[in-house]
């Protein structure tokens, strides 16, 4: 299946090609209307299509799915399976124990005497490679105080933000494609 079928085509250096400027409008369409957007969280190994089809019945709806979440990659912007995450740290960083062993970033929570304070502070990261950290000066510090980001939670977090996407609730599929048929078809 491809994502973005349903798109109209248009010409580029004499292609035809996929004309995305038209998902930007239909994003904006459905952006427009917050209600009509439902939380979701991605499933590990779940595709477009795959969430289509247990959503809307219909797997031909993934290029709903992604337009949604304004996904125009969904190689890249798509989250990645447990399997493919651990294939992509290997590519990446040699091994998935390289990556859990090499710091990202520190991060120092402050704490300021404020009467507007949180008491959650503020946090200052700084990445790894723009500072030489004293490890008994780091260790010093109290275990709220601090934190090391590794190269694998790092990835994990970014892949793991991808799975919270949102979906157009299915009462509004009929009025979204009416809309799509009557402005941007041929």
């Amino acid at each position: 299946m491809t994502y973005f079928s349903e798109l109209p085509k248009t010409k580029f250096l004499n292609q035809t090609i996929v004309n995305l400027a038209v998902g930007v409008k239909l994003h904006k369409l459905i952006q427009n209307d917050a209600f009509a957007l439902l939380n979701y969280a991605v499933k590990d190994g779940e595709s477009p299509d795959t969430v289509a089809f247990n959503y809307y019945d219909d797997p031909s709806y993934a290029w709903l799915v992604l337009l949604s979440n304004n996904i125009i990659d969904p190689y890249f912007e798509w989250p990645l399976s447990q399997r493919n995450f651990e294939s992509f740290l290997r590519q990446k960083y040699g091994s998935i124990s390289v990556a859990q062993s090499t710091v990202e970033r520190y991060e120092r929570r402050l704490y300021e005497e404020s009467q507007h304070n949180d008491g959650l502070g503020n946090i200052i990261t700084v990445p790894a490679r723009f500072v030489t950290v004293d490890k008994s000066t780091f260790d010093s510090l109290l275990p709220a105080e601090r934190r090391i980001i590794y190269k694998y939670d790092h990835e994990e977090n970014k892949n793991e933000a991808k799975r919270k996407i949102k979906i157009l609730d299915e009462d509004f599929v009929p009025e979204l494609v009416s809309q799509y048929n009557n402005y941007f078809q041929d």
